[in-house]
């Protein structure tokens, strides 16, 4: 599966298995990010703007399958 990205330097793609969780996600996000990124900072949202955002860290155990991604 591909999930697509966006930040405030640009976008960028990362292709994950569904079963994947989010927090196991972050150190591929952050090697696509600046180097001076706080990892505790790191949100994903269903939306580029006005979504409803989380830190990455609060979807330990959240697969993202179970969300509706396939």
């Amino acid at each position: 599966m591909l999930l697509r990205f966006q930040g405030r330097d640009g976008q960028f793609r990362l292709n994950v298995q569904p079963e994947t969780d989010f927090p196991s996600l972050l150190p591929q996000i952050l090697e696509k990010l600046p180097a001076n990124i706080d990892p505790a900072s790191v949100t994903l949202s269903n939306k580029p703007q006005g979504g409803d955002a989380r830190h990455v860290q609060a979807l330990k155990g959240v697969s993202l399958k179970q969300v509706g991604l396939k």
